[in-house]
């Protein structure tokens, strides 16, 4: 990113275009006088600040100069203080702390379910993928994971152990099955023969009442305590009981016609729908099931809220549950069994989500990560080798370069440990910020050394104290200006509602100023004593080593870009047909683009932040893809009320959910409850019915075959549940309801608003709230475009107002915002075309993308400003003088982040991208429209010192009565001849930021001051 600059001078003055001046001396004079009064208000105050910079980095630089390892001491103590904080440094990778506004309903919710409903189950999913998981090799895959996870164990814990029971109703009389000769199935220690593709509904549910309605309570009960209770897990290999000889002697026909016909759980006894285990299915003309390419397998397991409550539990920053930590870590053998491999068959592919896979995985990226950081570094380093200093034994810079690189490393570590100091969370978005500080660092590094280069000849005489003052007076503001602009723009991202966001702009401001403190001061002090090495002829790698006699070879004083740009470039863009046709491609850049921005997706999915070669992003793919149409799980939870006065409430919500074209499924223990009682005679609720006879009621339907399964997950009561006694008070139930498939994130909005609003009027007298942890998402999706477009517009009215105070000249500054909105808009259609969408890393990305752009326009408006001559002439002369930094500043940012192309996390691949366009679009409306429009419409350049003192001379030359019209103009051409003569230009690798010295210390002809 280039620091834009400014000289120390600055007044505007209206360009004369006039003929010979026929004045007399004294109205000349008053003239004269007339425009260095007319200096705006704006300039003045641009002037006092820069002036004021300037001499204090003048000062700042001459002590670094006279006692260089002080400095160097200093800096060392402060990055190790500030490290110290790294000992409270925390990591979060809990999604909802994440990506969620925390004043948003979904987090309030979700806090109200952890203390008031505690979640007691946690689901484990696989998903088998073939050419049809329905041929009997892929069910003989199923039964061997079943029997690979029920063997799973740690020291602690068994499947049998920590799994979620239910009871098995498979061999109570009163599940009565047709017996034939095709299965076996074991009942009171006899074998008998089942046909599985007969197993239909038990008689008392095809008559349509239950055994709990027929039998005395008291016996119901009875035989309910004697039940079996099995491990919940679930798959279409429940049709054939988990037997492994049945599953062997299946034929291709028989499969098929078992998987169509069977509709109860030969484990359970229950009616379930197998054909919701298979995706992608094909079916024959009969409407048969003949083919699928996935199936599910889930496992439910239980968390032990004893151990939680007695402290022993792990925080999953996947889920944000408390699990005790037994299941815990069994967890971790299931994944090692489903995603074991050596016994597969090769035509078989296992995707597997554990319900900790989320967490672990996250935590594993952020490690892993450091491997791109590390290579970054590697090559920016070479490349700063190789155009820090020069290809001879005296004027290389090992070691400068290796200290400037250092300096990132320091401020990464200061930032880090200052933000955990004050207990700001490293969020997996941060990652990012290593590379952010190292383009950063090498920027400055660059302006430095390029303001080094850039002393006049009467500079270069003094001593080297003075040097250095100079050189990083005339750096200093560069490098002010680029941090204050992109701090600015940090800490206004900082007051965002989205804490991942948050998180890294409090990095990244503290992270701007500490590489900003150490390259002026850490650097410096390195540079002083390099150069007291290389002026006293010492090799560049072994210091110790005097070269006598050493005179560099010609071919290491050559500079290809600065002659490109001088004598190819500058020459040919100022053409006129050139010109034409570059403000055509704009427009149709600007066009096409506009067309691309109006079809970003504003779309977040917290999905996407895990590495796309995770086994885990590929299971929720293939979700994705075999389970499309599964819509989004959700609840309606009620807190504790009186609910038999809530009743018709409550049938009233159900009834509008059903009615509301966002719900697809609704799975209500109030409906089945209702339709139990009837049946049995009974109104729902009596008209006399008291609040014990209800929970009586209650009671008696959670116990029976079709109000059992709602006992478990749906109700949270205030003691234990009997099933010969009255339910206790109720401290929080659910209502379970699935929404629709929806296209896009503004459906996915109103659906979620609808509901919310409907449950609203309801106007319950407790709590009732809906939700779904695809909330979490949709919630973030609501505000995320609000708070991108709300910190675009501050941060570039910050740049902006940074820029007219720098460039003092309102034309050039609405020129470069032009620039600045126009390289937004192109990356807005790239972001469209490249696959990206409006989320938390995108809004981080375009922020700081506006710091980097408005650099390379600010800096070639401001170089524009500073020279003489006509319109076509001074643009000439900026390509000329300040284009090889611009370009070289614009490469030095896309080195530090090229490697990211190889990675496969969300974050980096969108930084990517994102600064990929930045950085093309950014230099091509610098380095091409810009001089275009500039050349064709821009305004006269500043009234300068110089310029105050040609007035004088002209005032002379009226005198003796001689015109001196050409004054300026001659000048600027003689500064163009000067320009394409350069034979040794001033180091163009210099970072593109440099304005103060890249575009005004080429030739003194521009009238302006270098802080002398």
């Amino acid at each position: 990113m280039g620091p834009r600059t400014v000289s120390t001078t600055k007044v505007e003055k209206s360009e004369t275009e006039s003929g010979t001046m026929t004045c007399s001396t004294a109205d000349s004079m008053k003239m004269m006088k007339a425009k260095m009064k007319s200096q705006s208000l704006l300039s003045r105050i641009s002037l006092i600040i820069i002036n004021g910079l300037e001499h204090a980095f003048y000062t700042y630089g001459t002590a670094i100069a006279l006692r260089p390892a002080v400095f160097i001491t200093l800096c060392v103590i402060i990055t190790a203080s500030f490290s110290t904080g790294l000992l409270n440094f925390t990591m979060e990778d809990r999604p909802f702390k994440l990506w969620i506004p925390q004043d948003s309903d979904f987090i309030k919710v979700m806090e109200w379910q952890k203390e008031n409903y505690p979640a007691e189950f946690r689901l484990h999913v696989s998903i088998y993928e073939a050419e049809n998981v329905l041929d009997k090799s892929a069910l003989l895959e199923m039964f061997r994971v079943h029997e690979a996870v029920a063997s799973a164990s740690t020291v602690n814990a068994t499947w049998d152990s920590v799994c979620a029971k239910m009871p098995t109703i498979v061999n109570s009389f009163f599940s009565r099955k047709r017996r034939t000769v095709n299965q076996d199935i074991i009942s009171g220690g006899q074998k008998m023969h089942l046909n599985a593709s007969l197993r239909t509904k038990r008689d008392d549910e095809k008559n349509g009442y239950d055994w709990s309605t027929v039998l005395d309570r008291g016996i119901y009960c009875g035989f309910l305590e004697t039940m079996e209770q099995k491990c919940m897990e679930h798959s279409i290999l429940e049709i054939w009981g988990y037997d492994e000889e049945i599953i062997n002697n299946l034929t291709p026909d028989q499969i098929i016609k078992d998987v169509n016909t069977a509709e109860i759980s030969a484990v359970f006894g229950f009616p379930t729908n197998f054909t919701e285990f298979l995706g992608k299915v094909e079916k024959d003309s009969k409407g048969r099931i003949v083919k699928a390419g996935a199936s599910k397998q889930m496992w439910i397991t239980r968390i032990n809220l004893t151990a939680v409550n007695d402290g022993s539990f792990v925080d999953d920053g996947g889920t944000g549950m408390e699990v005790d930590t037994v299941s815990f870590h069994w967890e971790k053998e299931l994944i090692k069994a489903v995603l074991n491999e050596s016994e597969r068959p090769d035509n078989i592919t296992v995707y597997l989500m554990a319900s900790s896979s989320f967490g672990m995985i996250s935590e594993d990226t952020i490690i892993g990560d450091i491997q791109f950081l590390a290579v970054g570094f590697g090559v920016v380093f070479i490349y700063i080798q190789i155009m820090l200093g020069k290809f001879n034994m005296v004027e290389q810079r090992p070691l400068l370069s290796l200290m400037g690189l250092l300096c990132v490393g320091m401020s990464i570590f200061v930032s880090y440990g200052i933000c955990s100091v004050f207990d700001v969370p490293f969020g997996p978005v941060n990652n990012v910020l290593p590379f952010l500080l190292l383009g950063l660092g090498v920027d400055d590094m660059f302006v430095i050394m390029q303001a080094w280069n850039n002393l006049s000849q009467q500079e270069k005489k003094q001593e080297l104290t003075e040097r250095i003052g100079y050189a990083l007076k005339n750096a200093g503001v560069s490098i002010t200006v680029t941090s204050l602009t992109d701090f600015a723009a940090f800490a206004i991202g900082s007051g965002t509602v989205l804490p991942a966001l948050r998180y890294f702009c409090l990095y990244a401001a503290v992270g701007i100023a500490a590489v900003y403190f150490f390259q002026a001061t850490f650097f410096v002090a390195w540079f002083v004593l390099d150069q007291r090495r290389l002026e006293d002829n010492r090799h560049g790698f072994i210091w110790c080593w005097q070269l006598k006699n050493w005179t560099p070879n010609q071919c290491s004083q050559r500079d290809l870009c600065q002659t490109f740009f001088s004598e190819v470039y500058a020459k040919f863009l100022f053409k006129f047909p050139v010109k034409i046709f570059v403000l055509l491609v704009t427009a149709a850049f600007l066009a096409v683009s506009g067309w691309g921005l109006s079809n970003l997706r504003q779309e977040f999915n917290p999905i996407w932040f895990l590495p796309q070669s995770s086994y885990l992003f590929k299971f929720f793919m293939k979700q994705e893809y075999y389970f499309p149409t599964s819509g989004e799980m959700g609840f309606i939870y009620f807190g504790k009320m009186n609910y038999l006065d809530e009743l018709p409430k409550i049938e009233e919500l159900m009834t509008q959910m059903k009615e509301s074209e966002y719900i697809s499924e609704i799975d209500s223990w109030y409906l089945k409850y209702k339709s139990y009682w009837e049946k049995q005679g009974h109104s729902v609720p009596e008209p006399d019915e008291t609040e014990e006879e209800f929970l009586d009621q209650l009671g008696m339907f959670l116990h029976s075959p079709s109000g059992s399964k709602f006992r478990i997950r749906n109700f949270h009561f205030d003691g234990i549940l009997n099933c010969t006694e009255p339910a206790p008070q109720i401290l929080a139930s659910s209502i379970e309801y699935k929404h629709r498939y929806f296209s896009g994130s503004r459906e996915q909005i109103r659906a979620m608003d609808d509901l919310k609003s409907i449950v609203q009027r309801m106007n319950f007298s407790g709590y009732v709230q809906p939700f779904a942890r695809a909330y979490s998402g949709w919630e973030t999706d609501k505000i995320i475009e609000k708070e991108l477009y709300q910190n675009m517009g501050l941060a570039m009215m910050v740049v902006f107002i940074v820029t007219l105070a720098l460039i003092a000249n309102l034309i050039t500054s609405v020129m470069v915002l032009l620039c600045v909105i126009m390289t937004l808009v192109d990356v807005g259609a790239l972001m469209h075309w490249w696959g990206l969408t409006i989320d938390t890393v995108s809004c981080i990305d375009i922020v700081l993308a506006i710091g980097l752009c408005v650099d390379y326009a600010a800096h070639i408006g401001h170089t524009f400003m500073t020279k003489k001559g006509t319109r076509n002439e001074r643009a000439r002369l900026t390509v000329a003088t300040i284009g090889p930094a611009v370009l070289n500043g614009g490469f030095t940012t896309f080195l530090a982040f090229v490697f990211l192309v190889n990675s496969d996390s969300h974050v980096f691949i969108t930084f990517f991208k994102i600064f990929f366009a930045v950085v093309f679009y950014g230099l091509f409306h610098g380095l091409v429209f810009l001089p275009v429009l500039l050349s064709l419409v821009g305004p006269p350049p500043y009234f300068t010192y110089d310029e105050d003192k040609s007035e004088e001379a002209e005032v002379m030359c009226l005198e003796a009565g001689q015109s001196c019209q050409q004054q300026g103009r001659d000048g600027a051409e003689e500064e163009i001849k000067t320009v394409e003569g350069l034979s040794e230009p001033l180091n163009s690798f210099h970072k593109s930021t440099n304005l103060s010295s890249a575009g005004t210390s080429v030739s003194k002809k521009s009238g302006i001051i270098q802080g002398k």
